[in-house]
């Protein structure tokens, strides 16, 4: 989603560090299998630097410090640069003066990017090798779920099915929180039915509370048409709009849309919400002015919680089926990926850095920044109500797209959606607009 900007994060225990062992630093793809087990060669008397960047503001020094402990000879050099477009540029500047990290960050497009231009190494044979912390196949202990949601994202000219460009690093789980207090005192619980919801907000609105979120600055206004959309189209995905199997013209899609647009007009929403981004939802939110923010945990959480009036209590809860489909499917999945450059000079300890990342070790150590894992068995903190529905959002598994992807994407949701909600704009005409654009680039 802008995959998130998103947004979506959960369990978590510290295991033996596995120490590194063996000589690498090859380049070729193919030379994989025996790497991610075994130690960059330091019986030269060399020591090994790798780069790592990401935009995950947990974590710290002290994460990295575990794993050059374990792995003597060998350091992290750590650049955390903020999300969005900040980091997007920096990759790009990195990608052009051939300069990639070791072991980097990425999502949506730029992944699919960076595949097509031989920048990223391909993990298949390194996910048959033990994980870092276990003698499991690396690849057997992700959430497969969230290996589908990383790939659902990439066009199949990349043939995902038949590569591991990426590792999902956490899952971006998608929740809403909401003022419990508040919501006691209306006599409201947390919605367990599409009727319950609607019925919520609509009491919300009449007690002079702005009933929901919607984030559009950065992006998380998407999830609105994309959780609807999981239930008027669930088997329609993004390669059937490229084949004409599909278009943005069809009953199912335009239901949805107008769900959405019923909604906007109802006030469901925070009437700045297409401007406003995290501060200004935060800001709304924590001044009791907002009922409900939906939100991804990590430090969104740890903010409210410190923030909020201490007299308020939090309660969180994964969206109910507007049209019963079951399960509820959540936003979120695989929008965070580890990757590893194609041109990593110590490739073996560069995967071994990935393994660590993705381990149920270094999860554990994350508990308390609310980071879902990407590993198997999550088990949410005991007590920890907020965690454990996003523990339950992602039992029930994560959406994949149902929109078209690139230059119609951005059309839908920076250009057409905004006409419709806001502009009144007919939706047959608007996504007759978004189709046009699709058409040019079906194939044949």
């Amino acid at each position: 989603m802008k995959k998130r900007g998103m947004l979506i994060t959960l369990s978590l225990l510290i295991v033996a560090m596995v120490v590194l062992s063996g000589c690498g630093g090859k380049n070729e793809n193919d030379t994989v299998a025996s790497a991610g087990n075994q130690k960059e060669s330091s019986a030269a008397g060399e020591n090994v630097t790798l780069k790592f960047i990401s935009w995950w503001s947990y974590l710290k020094p002290e994460l990295f410090k575990k794993f050059e402990d374990a792995n003597p000879g060998v350091k992290i050099d750590y650049e955390y640069v903020a999300a969005g477009d900040a980091y997007n540029n920096k990759i790009k500047t990195l990608t052009a003066s051939n300069d990639l990290p070791d072991v980097f960050g990425i999502q949506g497009v730029t992944f699919e990017s960076l595949i097509k231009t031989k920048d990223i190494l391909d993990l298949k044979s390194a996910f048959t090798t033990p994980a870092y912390d276990k003698s499991t196949a690396w690849g057997d202990t992700m959430n497969p779920v969230l290996i589908d949601n990383m790939n659902s994202g990439l066009t199949s000219e990349v043939d995902a099915r038949n590569h591991v460009w990426g590792v999902p690093f956490g899952a971006v789980s998608v929740v809403v929180v909401y003022n419990k207090s508040l919501f006691d005192g209306l006599g409201l619980k947390a919605p367990a039915t599409w009727a319950e919801f609607e019925s919520n907000n609509k009491r919300i609105k009449e007690a002079g509370v702005i009933p929901m979120s919607y984030a559009n600055k950065v992006g998380w206004g998407d999830w609105w048409l994309r959780f609807l959309l999981d239930q008027s189209i669930r088997n329609v995905t993004t390669d059937d709009f490229l084949t004409g199997k599909a278009k943005v013209t069809d009953p199912g899609f335009v239901e949805a849309v107008a769900k959405l647009k019923e909604m906007w007009d109802s006030g469901t929403f925070d009437p700045a919400g297409m401007t406003n981004g995290v501060d200004e939802t935060q800001a709304l939110f924590v001044q009791q002015k907002m009922a409900q923010y939906m939100v991804v945990p990590e430090n969104f959480i740890q903010y409210l919680q410190q923030n909020m009036p201490k007299e308020v209590e939090l309660g969180a809860y994964a969206l109910p089926a507007w049209k019963g489909i079951e399960p509820s499917r959540t936003l979120g999945g695989a929008s965070n990926i580890v990757a590893v450059s194609a041109k990593t000079k110590h490739q073996e300890a560069a995967i071994k850095l990935a393994k660590f990342l993705t381990s149920e070790s270094t999860f554990q150590s994350l508990a308390e920044s609310d980071v879902v894992p990407s590993t198997k068995g999550y088990k949410p903190p005991e007590g920890d109500k907020i965690m454990g529905a996003y523990a339950k959002a992602a039992e029930n598994g994560f959406i994949v797209e149902h929109t078209p992807g690139n230059e119609a994407g951005i059309k839908l949701f920076q250009d057409a959606l905004p006409k419709i909600l806001i502009g009144n704009e007919p939706i047959e005409q608007s996504l007759a607009e978004v189709q046009a654009l699709i058409d040019k680039n079906v194939k044949k």
